[in-house]
Formats: structure tokens, C-alpha cells, sequence
């Protein structure tokens, strides 16, 4: 099994578990607010809404984007929801390597039943 293998098998067995999830709720909450991605997803909805022949991503890719663009407004809050994902302490996910915290972010946000129970807990 390859390195990467490993690491993959490695972030599936760290499932985040309820208490954890709890946890983040207000990092996610003020992620939201700070970065202003309320407003900005009203927007992607009226840019595309009708719009025909569109590509299933480009809403997604124009949200990464925005967040991005935003990022510096909450990079405490992306900090403190992946410290509490790899159960470490906010000060050593600073310091670990870009690639490891992208990739805890990456899980969290990918995570189907996550991303839905925390946009319930926003409306």
C-alpha cells in the first residue's frame, strides 16, 4: 500500500464523531457570517437559477472560490474546525504542513452528512 493509501485509509478511520461535530457549530456558524457566505450564495442561486446547459459544478467552483477569496476572515475558524477533527490543539494545526490541513478540510466539507446537518443547524 502506497503512502498516499495509507493516509487515505488513515482519514477514513478518523471518522468525526457527534460530540466533535457539536464542537464545531459555532466555528461553522461564524464561518458562515464572517465570510459573508449567506449573501453570496443568494447570489450564485439568482445567477443561475434558470439557466440552462449549466455544468453542475460552476456553482460549486464559484463557492470555493468565494470562500478562498474570504478565507482570511476566518482562517481561526477553518484552524479551530480542523483541530477538532484531528482532535489536536489549534496552535499544532497551525504549524502542520498547508497539505495536511487542506486535506482535514477537505473531508469535513466533503462529508454529504455533515454539510447537511450543519446547514440545518444554520437555517
Amino acid at each position: 500500500m502506497s503512502t498516499k493509501e495509507k493516509e487515505q485509509v488513515q482519514d477514513q478511520e478518523q471518522a468525526i464523531n457527534s460530540e466533535q461535530v457539536f464542537d464545531m457549530l459555532p466555528y461553522v456558524a461564524d464561518l458562515y457570517e464572517k465570510s459573508g457566505f449567506d449573501s453570496y450564495r443568494k447570489e450564485i442561486r439568482k445567477k443561475y437559477q434558470g439557466k440552462k446547459n449549466v455544468d453542475s459544478l460552476d456553482p460549486a467552483i464559484d463557492a470555493v472560490r468565494f470562500i478562498l477569496k474570504n478565507s482570511n476572515k476566518v482562517k481561526d475558524e477553518f484552524f479551530n474546525i480542523v483541530a477538532i477533527a484531528e482532535e489536536r490543539k489549534v496552535e499544532e494545526v497551525k504549524k502542520q504542513s498547508y497539505i495536511k490541513t487542506m486535506r482535514s478540510i477537505k473531508r469535513i466539507f466533503s462529508d454529504p452528512d455533515l454539510v447537511d446537518f450543519f446547514k440545518e443547524a444554520m437555517q
